[in-house]
């Protein structure tokens, strides 16, 4: 096929579904990023690792190399910044990279039967004995093609030819396309390389990947130098927290390399690989080793629907692994990642909507799935949590109040600011001056280790009198990150006893210049515990008091009055009436506190106004689903307190959410400040101008 038409293809294929290119250079807290090596060590002092190399860069620089423990324990050489490593299946990436220069030049599409090139795969069939259809080059490359694994020892005494020809004696496992299985297709992918180009694979990497890129310790065969720079692979001792040598191979010998997993590579040497693919495929020195084209082709997704590996929440696309359901230990990475782990625990992953490259390098066995393993879950965390994003004059980092990490979100004449120092909450949400948010005057004078008032926007998660006590959350440090042009992420600390943490992502939104700025609030609860866990999401929120709260009425009611009124002893009381609660021109309206303070309501309008005691409505919508069981007490979707002091609690309630070990759900909620004249002293809220004023703001924003 010539060169332009299997370009054509993979843009074709690519359209729509192709990650972001990377994020400006974000920046870092330096100080966060010492936990790398501070969890590092309790890791080597519990008997996990022997040591570690941990790396965090962007596409233009290396943020930080963090050297922690033993590269061999008998010896006492310690882990250093050089120190070689077996990086196993995070080879492939860089197989499939190469084989997409073979298809940039023509010699090759993703599209060719491999029979084309490799006659002996043509004409197979599956293990019940039906004939199927050649399987594809993409096939081979996403893990959709069938193939069965090579036997053990090939790799030491055929060639890739003859590998290869084993490899299509074998009966496929399943018909190409219906099914993901972790395959032998990227040794395949290897023998192509070779035919495609005339070298051997090996020498084909390290012209056309390696030497470009200044991978210089990067290899199939290390030298003796780079041997006695080789991390000792370990893997649990008979004594607690102890270490056993895994026995391997002596690298200096001569082998057939293998494309799905044998090269060896140091941590700074993965990351010009990394670097180079997040640039859109060009070296530092701008020296391109793929297209751009070519690069958005590997990160799509060539999966299908099918469920793929190695964790939950992925797709493949062509030879990569690709994030699409950030959760378990991928859920602080944003959708888009990408990257590839390796089976002595290696793994290195890219975050292109950040443009950050994690790098984790240690060498062990036998201690489960090392795509999931809790020392990538804990680097990941340490350093994600240590990025600030980048800042514009639209989202930056301002003192405000007492507080100096804040967070300060401008878009027309909206602003909210944003609180990571105690309990991840929104400050202040204020549009042309009018502020939805209460603030208490203590909280002016906060002091950095001391308890905050957690007034203003604070958020929460239940059910009551269910979900253990929660203060870390509630009130502890959280980290900030500014995620874009007017947008933010807040992320918690794990809960201990909840075994849940929280991400609280905050964007200002418009669809044009003359429509009303919207404030969406997205909390995602992550089950961070190994049981299951149920929740719901709580949207609390203090407002000025004063003002008259109108929910709309939508659906029918449980509740005769359609509230509920919590008396003493937590009874909830739904027979009842209040002189300051009615019903009127399709609103139930709340003049003021009532009887009891706190009220709950099963509202399936998604949405409530309060009219804030100055004039203009404060409006909160969010989504309400009548088929979802909803666990907090009676059954409530939204609730309304009045506690001491000028102010008063509104709160959104979400549905129960089941959460499995890793599991996460996210609940959105849509704040907006609307021009509205308070009714004079007297005279009654024109309830009619409210409606015309809600049914006009935009549909809430489908979650990303």
């Amino acid at each position: 096929m010539p060169r332009c038409c299997s370009l054509l293809v993979l843009l074709l294929w690519t359209c729509f579904t192709a990650p972001a290119l990377p994020a400006a250079e974000p920046k870092f807290d330096e100080e966060r990023l010492k936990a790398i090596g501070t969890r590092f060590e309790e890791f080597v002092a519990d008997g996990q690792i022997a040591g570690a190399v941990g790396l965090v860069a962007t596409a233009d620089r290396v943020v930080t190399v963090v050297v922690t423990g033993k590269a061999d324990i008998a010896s006492g050489r310690p882990m250093r910044e050089d120190t070689l490593f077996r990086i196993a299946s995070m080879t492939k990436p860089i197989t499939a990279t190469a084989l997409m220069q073979l298809v940039e030049q023509g010699k090759l599409s993703v599209d060719d039967p491999v029979s084309k090139h490799i006659p002996s795969f043509h004409g197979l069939k599956t293990k019940d004995g039906k004939a199927v259809r050649d399987v594809t080059v993409r096939e081979i490359l996403a893990h959709t093609a069938g193939l069965a694994q090579p036997e053990r020892g090939d790799y030491q005494s055929h060639t890739l030819a003859e590998i290869a020809d084993r490899i299509a004696a074998k009966p496929l496992e399943f018909e190409p396309g219906t099914k993901w299985q972790y395959s032998s297709g990227l040794s395949v992918a290897g023998r192509l390389i070779e035919i495609a180009s005339g070298e051997s694979y090996a020498d084909y990497i390290d012209r056309h990947i390696c030497r470009p890129l200044g991978m210089s310790d990067t290899t199939f065969r290390p030298t003796a130098e780079q041997a006695a720079r080789l991390a000792t692979t370990y893997k649990p001792g008979k004594e607690l927290k102890s270490l056993q040598v895994v026995e391997v191979p002596d690298p200096t010998k001569p082998v057939t390399p293998n494309p799905s997993g044998s090269l060896f590579s140091t941590a700074r040497d993965m990351a010009k690989f990394y670097q180079a693919i997040l640039r859109g495929g060009a070296a530092a020195d701008g020296t391109r080793i793929v297209s751009a084209d070519s690069v958005r082709a590997m990160l799509s997704r060539q999966s299908g629907p099918l469920e793929t590996g190695f964790t939950p929440g992925n797709f493949w696309g062509l030879g990569w692994c690709v994030l699409e359901q950030p959760q378990g230990v991928t859920r602080l990475h944003r959708p888009g990642t990408y990257g590839h782990g390796g089976a002595w625990g290696t793994q290195g992953w890219t975050d292109p909507e950040r443009g950050v490259i994690l790098v984790l390098m240690i060498q062990r066995a036998e201690f489960g799935n090392s795509d999931g393993s809790n020392v990538r879950d804990t680097f990941t965390e340490a350093a994600l949590t240590a990025c600030r994003g980048t800042e514009s004059p639209q989202a930056r980092f301002v003192p405000f109040a007492n507080y100096q990490g804040a967070v300060e979100l401008t878009l027309g004449g909206a602003k909210a600011v944003l609180c990571p120092e105690v309990g991840g909450r929104v400050l202040s949400f204020s549009v042309d001056g009018t502020d939805a948010m209460q603030l208490d005057e203590a909280e002016r004078k906060w002091t950095p280790g001391t308890p905050g008032s957690s007034s203003a926007g604070r958020f929460d998660f239940g059910p009551e009198l269910v979900v253990p006590p929660h203060p870390e959350l509630w009130a502890g440090t959280w980290t900030a990150e500014i995620t874009g042009p007017a947008s933010a992420r807040l992320t918690s600390q794990r809960g201990v006893a909840s075994g849940i943490q929280l991400l609280r992502d905050i964007e200002l939104r418009r669809e044009n210049d003359s429509a009303p700025v919207r404030l969406v609030c997205t909390q995602t609860m992550m089950n961070v515990s190994g049981e299951t866990r149920e929740v719901c999401h709580w949207g609390r929120s203090f407002s000025p008091g004063g003002g008259i709260v109108l929910i709309p009425l939508k659906g029918a009611s449980r509740f005769p009055g359609r509230y509920a009124m919590y008396e003493e002893s937590a009874i909830i009381n739904v027979r009842n009436t209040d002189d300051k609660i009615r019903v009127r021109d399709g609103f139930l309206e709340i003049l003021g506190p009532p009887r009891k303070p706190k009220l709950g309501f099963d509202s399936q309008a998604g949405e409530l106004a309060y009219l804030l005691p100055g004039g203009n409505l404060f409006v909160k919508r969010f989504a309400v689903d009548p088929d979802r069981v909803y666990n907090e007490a009676a059954g409530l979707t939204l609730s309304v307190w009045y506690p001491t002091g000028p102010r008063i609690e509104l709160e959104p309630i979400g549905p129960r959410e089941r959460l499995k070990p890793g599991e996460v759900a996210s609940f959105a909620e849509e704040w907006s400040v609307l021009p509205f004249t308070a009714p004079a002293a007297g005279e009654q809220v024109d309830l009619g101008t409210v409606r015309n004023a809600l049914d006009r703001l935009p549909s809430m924003s489908k979650p990303d």
